[in-house]
């Protein structure tokens, strides 16, 4: 049996990531994917995700958010792949929204470029948008989009030219760590390694079931409309209206420049808008998928853009669905298994998690190689859920 420095489960968001990290240290490491990397079955597809800095939902990811921009970047030019499109991040939300001041208020403390907005400000630099009277915005010019299923596989694509091994559509049934190694037992045999690192989204609690009870896949829904009326979208931002505590958030993604040149838009769903509501509460078995799109997903969308954006309500181009798996906080969950040193992972990403897979994917490296990381993941360490 050869022995591998390190093993990881996963080739999305965070496993690509992690292989690249790996590459670059000069380990011997595996890849092990169930499906294809960025496959439609999980979280890491759907042409584009928002990457940003100024982030209300916790200001400690701010640093990690600024290093994995970084490598997103570096990617970029290694892999000669265009990545990133700086069309910006517009926040929006009725007066005292904790969204725009949770933005303004990381902005402020790690001294980003972002522009406080109030409701005239709003409606002139941004005419695809109608909002309510006192509304109030944030906008970071330095954010946009990442393409995921590009990055996921141009990392990779780095990965194997350093000699990392990927196998795709291998099922790994269970992870073993003894003394002196872990044993990963799959559908065709099994593989040895130093350290493992899992990274596989919603199949997470299968390889680790103690975190079963923190886990809760859900189904989303992405949508691609085609407006019918009002500023070509062509040129917008990538924005969020904060709809209220007791109400889903609804988003927009700025259609993709390459997909509007390249051809016929009406047959390429990345030349429009993207658009859903962030959350769910429709629980997802991901073995067997979650059910397909349907005419009243579609209208819950367009519901909600007639609150801050009617003029985007327009044609259904395609929909999709994707997976959320959601910790109980909405926050990543990174360490290693309970008393190991051997055994790391990533999960319960939230959906909020692409824009962060390069650094989960350094650190997670780090740590499983060298025992240690200079990043700073340790606010999302398991150990706060951890029971007297």
């Amino acid at each position: 049996m050869k022995h591998w420095d390190l093993i990881v489960v996963g080739g999305g968001a965070v496993g690509s990531n992690v292989l690249r990290a790996a590459a670059e240290s000069g380990a011997r490491a595996l890849g092990l994917e169930q499906f294809t990397p960025a496959s439609t079955r999980g979280s890491s597809h759907g042409h584009s995700r928002i990457f940003r800095h100024a982030y209300f939902e916790h200001p400690e990811y701010v640093p990690l958010l600024r290093h994995s921009t970084a490598r997103f970047e570096s990617l970029e030019i290694e892999s000669g792949e265009p990545l990133l499109n700086r069309c910006g991040m517009l926040v929006m939300g009725p007066p005292g929204s904790e969204t725009v001041r949770g933005s303004l208020e990381s902005a402020k403390r790690w001294s980003l470029d972002v522009d406080s907005l109030d409701e005239p400000t709003i409606q002139r630099r941004f005419p695809w948008f109608d909002v309510p009277a006192g509304t109030i915005g944030a906008f970071e010019a330095d954010a946009g989009v990442v393409r995921p299923e590009a990055a996921v596989h141009a990392a990779l694509r780095v990965a194997e030219s350093r000699g990392v091994e990927l196998r795709n559509g291998t099922f790994v049934r269970e992870v073993i760590e003894d003394a002196t190694g872990v044993t990963v037992r799959t559908a065709e045999g099994s593989e040895r390694a130093t350290a493992v690192v899992i990274a596989a989204g919603p199949w997470a609690a299968r390889l680790l079931p103690e975190l079963a009870p923190l886990l809760r896949v859900t189904r989303q829904v992405q949508a691609w409309l085609a407006p019918a009326s009002g500023p070509d979208p062509g040129a917008m931002p990538c924005w969020l209206y904060d709809r209220g505590p007791d109400r889903l958030a609804i988003y927009g993604l700025a259609p993709d420049p390459a997909a509007r040149t390249g051809g016929d838009r009406a047959t390429s769903p990345a030349g429009h808008p993207k658009l859903g509501l962030h959350g769910s509460d429709e629980a997802v078995d991901p073995d067997l998928g979650a059910r397909p799109v349907d005419s009243r997903d579609i209208e819950l969308i367009r519901d909600a853009l007639g609150a801050c954006a009617p003029r985007l309500a327009g044609e259904l181009v395609e929909a999709s669905t994707c997976l959320y798996t959601m910790s109980p906080d909405g926050h990543f969950i990174v360490g290693a298994r309970h008393g190991s040193s051997r055994v790391h992972f990533a999960a319960g990403l939230s959906g909020h998690g692409f824009k962060l897979g390069p650094a989960l994917g350094d650190a997670l490296a780090d740590r499983a190689l060298s025992g240690r990381t200079r990043l700073p993941v340790e606010f999302l360490s398991p150990k706060r859920f951890a029971t007297p």
